[in-house]
């Protein structure tokens, strides 16, 4: 059986690998099939190559973000997208599976149902539909066959209004359970109060946040602390070749980001997957946002929405203080940080509800719920293709 998946970010590359691996080990079919391996191709990172999927197109070509930025890149991602749907048609998977990068796979599937493409479509990890932009709840209920969001809450907002969602667990709940940093990292800064500090996977970030945080890396060295930079993996080689050049007077480490977090005392960085991965790791976090003025102008008068990291919707009031725009200031950033550290009560406090909020993410793998999933609607779908026949 074929399945296409397509991701546009690191963290969609990490939850395809996921998915991969699951459909791979679950043995998905279709009713009377031959139990036997996926042919899974698409638009993927490293980690899904590194699963057993086939990258037709690398993700890099989607790791866009900000009004701005997507704007002078019209012409090729139509390009792409055109492609793209010419060998979906060329190949007819049983299941297209999309992750993330919204606004392209909407259009991508739309063109595809358009065309004739009538296998099973999934959305995984919805977009934030509760958020902002509301009016895509409908696009997921009539476009897609089956939803798998990330998180309860969106599963319950999905479910209200009529989208078919299943839900049972976050990916990391069960990737994190009991996590131990790599050996060598935990050896080499043992003893040293670190504070890891995040820029970023995408060049976005790493253009509106990298200054930011390398003027808290002076004021924390200064105060006796020791900031380490993450080098996400996922970056491109000229990307994590830049970001060493930039801080080469500090500490880096170029593995996974979640080792680094885990032998950190505190953890500062720009808002994404990364701030959910400090919260199962039971890290306090200052979640930074930045942006160009016509993006945040736009993210302003359309998102309506108290909060933009996702644990502080999973506890009954936030649990990382959130420094956007102007207020990003290394000043600000440090100050935060030891409201945290120089402060035994707000640590016990704060380290008592991420624990909270740990619990609302589940604990099956979430993986194996995701294929079952796949596998239980493409036999549904075939059975009522079967019924009107």
């Amino acid at each position: 059986m074929s399945v296409f998946v397509s991701c546009g970010e690191v963290s969609g590359d990490i939850y395809a690998s996921d998915l991969i691996q699951a459909l791979l080990r679950e043995g998905t079919v279709l009713p009377g099939e031959r139990r036997k391996t996926c042919g899974i191709w698409g638009v993927m990172g490293p980690r899904s190559v590194q699963a057993g999927g086939e990258a037709v197109w690398s993700y890099e070509e989607l790791k866009l973000m900000g009004f701005t930025e997507v704007i002078p890149a019209i012409p090729r991602i139509l390009r792409l997208r055109n492609r793209i749907t010419g060998e979906v048609l060329r190949r007819k998977p049983s299941v297209v599976v999309v992750i993330d990068s919204p606004d392209f796979h909407f259009a991508l599937v739309k063109k595809l149902r358009r065309a004739g493409y009538k296998g099973l479509t999934v959305f995984l990890a919805t977009p934030t539909v509760w958020a902002w932009r509301g009016g895509r709840t409908r696009l997921l209920r009539d476009w897609f066959d089956l939803c798998l969001p990330l998180f309860l809450f969106e599963h319950e907002f999905l479910i209200a209004r009529g989208v078919c969602s299943r839900w049972e667990a976050h990916p990391l709940a069960k990737a994190l359970d009991g996590y131990a940093p790599p050996l060598t990292l935990a050896e080499r800064y043992h003893g040293a109060r670190v504070v890891a500090l995040m820029a970023g996977s995408r060049r976005y970030d790493i253009k509106y946040h990298l200054a930011r945080l390398i003027g808290t890396a002076e004021l924390l060295r200064a105060e006796g602390l020791l900031p380490v930079f993450s080098i996400a993996p996922g970056l491109s080689a000229s990307l994590q070749k830049e970001l060493k050049e930039r801080v080469a007077g500090f500490e880096s480490w170029d593995g996974e980001g979640r080792g680094l977090m885990a032998i950190s005392e505190a953890v500062a960085g720009v808002s994404g997957t990364v701030a959910v991965e400090a919260m199962l790791l039971r890290r306090f976090m200052v979640v930074i946002y930045n942006g160009g003025w016509l993006s945040w102008a736009i993210a302003r008068a359309l998102v309506r929405v108290p909060h933009i990291s996702i644990p502080n919707y999973l506890t009954d009031s936030p649990v990382y203080p959130e420094l956007l725009k102007e207020e990003a200031r290394p000043e600000n950033i440090v100050r935060e940080l030891w409201t945290y550290l120089g402060n035994p009560v707000k640590k016990a406090e704060v380290d008592q509800r991420l624990e909270s909020a740990r619990k609302a993410m589940g604990s099956t793998d979430a993986a194996m719920f995701w294929a079952r999933a796949i596998a239980e609607a493409l036999h549904a779908k075939a059975s009522a293709s079967l019924e009107k026949e």
